[in-house]
């Protein structure tokens, strides 16, 4: 299997059998750094911590709705790459999404494997160069947050 990029990438969703299956079709890919979220919140509190490349996101969740949660991450850092994924095709919400700065609105029926290594593959392209390198703060911004 040929190296990955070292991709920091979230799964959000609150159904667990999805994040499962998304988690497993990106392991199949080589893929290693994945963390799970059962709702938005948690993601955004772990944003710190985890500070992804791309990000996988549910629209319709309890809680944070996709585009609130969309909105969160991208004032955190507008280079990380979301994709919404919804169990509704919506052309109105798909629309919406990529203006708030989701790259790509999936539909849960059609990502299987061949679907997520494409995705994928399109996503590999778009990551900024800081991918696989640690997004700390400098001594700057540590002293002065």
């Amino acid at each position: 299997m040929p190296n990955k990029p070292n991709l920091e990438i979230c799964l959000v969703d609150d159904d667990v059998m999805c994040l499962n299956l998304y988690k497993q079709l990106l392991k199949q890919l080589g893929y290693s750094n994945i963390e799970l979220f059962d709702n938005g919140q948690d993601c955004l509190d772990n944003m710190e911590k985890v500070h992804p490349d791309v990000i996988f996101l549910d629209y319709n969740m309890e809680g944070l709705n996709g585009m609130e949660v969309l909105t969160k991450i991208k004032q955190f850092d507008k280079d990380i790459i979301v994709l919404f994924i919804s169990g509704h095709e919506n052309l109105e919400t798909a629309i919406n999404a990529m203006k708030q700065g989701a790259v790509d609105y999936l539909s849960k029926a059609s990502l299987g494997p061949e679907k997520m290594r494409e995705v994928m593959e399109r996503v590999e392209n778009m990551v900024p160069v800081r991918a696989g390198t640690k997004k700390t703060k400098s001594f700057f911004q540590k002293l002065f947050s």
